[in-house]
């Protein structure tokens, strides 16, 4: 196992938001699933989900949690020497969303800017890639994370609709000299690339006029070719089996056991899966951080939100911890890193109503 390792690197604080419309899961999941609704509830975990209106961005969202984030800690434009920004609903094909950041925000034109095309796994890859740039630069990196995943699904779709969600989050690093050293790893399966995919959009399969008709599916459920399509069952398989496996290596190469680690933030794929699990790996479930039953799985966004959302009531006070985070999904991809988060750092979790910010 590869295990990449970094230090001197500290999160100033994590900012994270969920958009406009929340919806009760069972109440929505009538429409679909009838009198069934409540068993759905039951084997994914997940209540409640917020979903982006309309005209809404994966920018916009990010940019609200940036802005909160940029003016909670007093860092100023030229203080930022990166931004990265993972997401694979971006606001256009092109350009990118970190030009979007980079003129919105008024930050300097000679920085590094880009995004990372990443679902589930990406927010691990995109911590790592930051922390290289902080050790590169000397300099505060801005890492942003968020997706409009709604925009992309069918609302008769029995394997999306119960689970997926939109949202938005920003990540403040900066250089420090503290001895804490962060390890990553990362775990690639291409050959189960077509579990979670979009079928039609890309340069390989433009959007013809029939990917935008529905099309019966094998469980009762319709989708276009335009929406995401996941294998639930196989990518329920990849996590209980290849995950869990691979994430027991790591920390064991790693030299840590659960024990020694204070908590454990996985992607928010469903409750139940995160439950099985914790315990293969022998956390403990109160050890296990979660947002998923109350927002949602946002995808990547799932991990740096959970921070934002469970980490009032979750962190050791009187020391850094040591927090083994994790996403794993679509490509089939995955990430871990074992780092280490400040109590003192900010965290902040909000509703985000366009240029009004909420408490959530």
């Amino acid at each position: 196992m590869q295990i990449l390792n970094i230090s001197g690197v500290h999160i100033d604080g994590i900012s994270a938001c969920v958009p406009e419309n929340r919806i009760d899961n069972e109440a929505s999941l009538r429409e679909i699933y009838g009198n069934d609704a409540s068993l759905i509830i039951g084997s994914t975990g997940i209540k409640t989900r917020y979903t982006a209106a309309p005209g809404t961005s994966s920018s916009d969202l990010c940019i609200a949690c940036a802005e909160d984030i940029l003016n909670a800690s007093g860092t100023s434009a030229d203080e930022i020497g990166a931004v990265i920004f993972v997401t694979f609903t971006p606001d256009r094909l092109m350009p990118f969303n970190a030009a979007i950041v980079q003129d919105k925000l008024g930050l300097g034109k000679e920085i590094p800017a880009f995004d990372i095309s990443l679902a589930c796994s990406g927010y691990t890859y995109g911590l790592y890639i930051a922390s290289t740039f902080v050790k590169a630069t000397g300099k505060k990196v801005l890492l942003l994370d968020g997706d409009i995943q709604s925009a992309y699904m069918s609302g008769y779709d029995r394997s999306t609709v119960p689970v997926m969600a939109d949202a938005g989050t920003a990540t403040l690093l900066s250089p420090c000299k503290s001895d804490a050293e962060w390890k990553f790893t990362f775990y690639t399966d291409g050959s189960g690339r077509d579990s979670l995919m979009i079928p039609a959009g890309g340069s390989a399969a433009p959007i013809k006029p029939e990917d935008l008709e529905y099309i019966p599916s094998d469980d009762g459920g319709k989708r276009r070719n335009a929406d995401i399509f996941m294998d639930g069952f196989a990518i329920f398989r990849f996590i209980a089996s290849d995950i869990s496996k691979w994430l027991l290596n790591f920390m064991k190469d790693a030299g840590v056991t659960a024990g020694m680690i204070d908590s454990f933030v996985p992607h928010q794929a469903n409750m139940y899966m995160i439950k099985k699990l914790s315990k293969k790996l022998g956390f403990d479930w109160d050890k296990t951080w979660r947002s998923g039953d109350e927002v949602g799985n946002s995808a990547s966004a799932t991990v740096p939100l959970t921070i934002a959302f469970d980490c009032r009531d979750r962190l050791i006070s009187d020391r850094e911890n040591k927090v083994l985070i994790s996403g794993f999904g679509g490509g089939l991809s995955a990430g871990a890193g074992i780092i280490t988060l400040d109590p003192g750092a900010y965290y902040h979790f909000f509703q985000y109503f366009g240029k009004m910010l909420k408490r959530a």
